[in-house]
């Protein structure tokens, strides 16, 4: 296949890089080559910088600055969770009340604006984290770790939320913590995206808005 549009996606940690090589970019379509960079979390003179987690804002100004800098890319995008986001982020001290959905979007714009509007800067968190997608997938997910009453639970979990998204960004109650309650060998960057990419992206999509509509973005690249 002849890709004409490439994307850049800077990703919070190896979860993250694993869902978009192996999950999203084999069903995107479009044309679009999906390019995963782990943010840079510290950059030590004369060492590798590390690599995964975010812990100030500052971190993903610099990469975001670093990739916009890069020609070859048509749109730098971001898939970073928004649960323990840092709380120096644009936008974070002044979300509204409103739903989650609401709160994200504030932040979201508030890191466009920060960036100077760069049109080539689509930035996307992950509401509340990519586990959320996970929950979507919570059959397919008790199927894999041959655990079947986890579908069930995780489904209520789901359904008290009103839907994967909404599941809480909690200290405990986050879709991550909720999956390893009930599965304590849940392993992050295996069985989370091998329960996605079985599930599909399209089924996931019906039920995650705000992840359909950055992936319907991605789509709409010039």
């Amino acid at each position: 296949m002849t890709y004409t549009r490439i994307v850049c996606v800077l990703v919070e940690g190896q979860t993250e890089e694993v869902i978009v090589r192996d999950v999203i970019q084999p069903e995107i379509g479009g044309g679009i080559w999906l390019q995963p960079v782990i943010l840079k979390t510290s950059r030590p003179a004369g060492k590798v910088p590390g690599r995964g987690g975010v812990s100030l804002w500052k971190k993903i100004e610099n990469d975001l600055k670093l990739l916009l800098r890069n020609p070859a890319f048509d749109l730098v995008t971001t898939l970073i969770d928004y649960y323990a986001l840092p709380g120096d982020t644009p936008g974070m001290a002044t979300r509204p009340s409103g739903s989650p959905y609401d709160r994200v979007r504030h932040v979201e714009a508030a890191i466009h604006e920060a960036m100077g509007r760069n049109p080539r800067l689509l930035p996307h968190l992950a509401l509340h984290e990519t586990e959320a997608w996970v929950l979507a997938a919570a059959e397919r997910l008790a199927t894999l770790t041959d655990v079947p009453e986890l579908a069930k639970e995780l489904a209520a979990v789901v359904a008290a939320a009103g839907g994967p998204e909404l599941v809480n960004d909690g200290i405990s109650t986050a879709p991550s913590k909720r999956i390893i309650k009930l599965y304590p060998a849940y392993r992050k960057t295996v069985d989370g995206p091998l329960a996605i990419a079985d599930h599909g992206l399209s089924a996931i999509r019906q039920v995650c808005p705000h992840m359909d509509k950055w992936l319907t973005r991605i789509l709409e690249v010039g």
